[in-house]
C-alpha cells in the first residue's frame, strides 16, 4: 500500500523479527492525545520500514475524545526507530504523522490536531480479525506487525488492558488487493512468548480468526 521492499530485505528483517525475545524492559511507552476537537475512532501505527498499516490500536468499542489520550507500550529493535501513525475521525477524517522517532528511555506524546488533517487520504477497506486466547494463562501483551519490518510495533492490549485464557480480542487491519502475512506474538505472565504467522488475503473475505495455543509457546530468554 505503499512502497516495495526487495527479497532479500525481506528475508532479512524475517530472520531478525524470528530472533526477539520478549523482554517487558525493552518496552516503551508512547501516549496519543486528541486535540483535534472531534473524537477519534482509530488509530493506525505502523512501522516507517513496511509498506503496510499496522492494525487498529484503539479497538472497536473505544473512541478517543476530543481531550482524551491513551497510553501503549511499543517494541521495537534499535535505540531509536521511525514509525508512520495515522488517525480517522468520526467523521471519516485521516490525521497523518510520518516517521516520528522514537527513542531508548525516553516516553513520546503524540498530540493530533487539525495540522495533521490529510483531506486527500484515500479511503481504506477494512479486515476484522479475532484472536482468541486458548493458553491456560492470561496474556499481557499482543503484537501483530507485517512480516516486512524488523519490529513488533505497539501492544494492541494498551496498558491497562489483558486477554485471559478463553477470550476474544477483535482487531481492525486495513487491507489492500494483496494478501499479506503478519508476525504475531503475545507473552503471558511468565514472558513467555507465543509465536506464530497469519496471512489476511482480501479475497477470503473481510472476516478472519485466528487462536493463540500452547503449540506456539516460545520459552523467554532466561528460562
Amino acid at each position: 500500500m505503499r512502497k516495495v521492499m526487495s527479497m532479500a530485505a525481506l528475508l532479512a528483517a524475517l530472520a531478525a523479527a524470528s530472533a526477539f525475545a520478549f523482554d517487558p524492559r525493552e518496552l516503551n511507552k508512547i501516549t496519543f492525545q486528541n486535540s483535534t476537537g472531534t473524537k477519534i475512532e482509530m488509530i493506525f501505527l505502523s512501522p516507517s520500514d513496511s509498506e503496510y498499516w499496522g492494525p487498529d490500536i484503539v479497538g472497536a468499542d473505544f473512541v478517543v475524545k476530543d481531550g482524551g489520550s491513551l497510553g501503549y507500550y511499543i517494541h521495537y529493535p534499535e535505540k531509536t526507530f521511525k514509525f508512520d501513525i495515522m488517525a480517522t475521525d468520526e467523521a471519516g477524517h485521516m490525521f497523518e504523522v510520518y516517521n516520528y522517532v522514537l527513542t531508548d528511555g525516553k516516553e513520546s506524546t503524540i498530540t493530533f490536531t487539525q495540522k495533521n488533517l490529510n483531506s486527500k487520504a484515500p479511503e481504506l477497506t477494512f479486515a476484522t480479525l479475532k484472536v482468541t486466547n486458548n493458553t491456560d494463562h492470561e496474556l499481557q501483551y499482543l503484537f501483530i506487525s507485517p512480516e516486512d519490518s524488523d519490529a513488533w510495533g505497539v501492544d494492541l492490549l494498551d496498558e491497562e488492558t489483558t486477554l485471559p485464557a478463553g477470550d476474544t480480542h477483535s482487531i481492525v487491519i486495513p487491507i489492500g488487493k494483496d494478501k499479506v502475512t503478519y508476525n504475531l506474538m503475545a507473552a503471558d505472565e511468565n514472558d513467555d512468548e507465543y509465536v506464530f504467522d497469519l496471512t489476511i488475503d482480501p479475497a477470503k473475505g473481510n472476516d478472519f480468526k485466528a487462536a493463540i495455543d500452547t503449540g506456539d509457546l516460545k520459552p523467554a530468554e532466561g528460562q
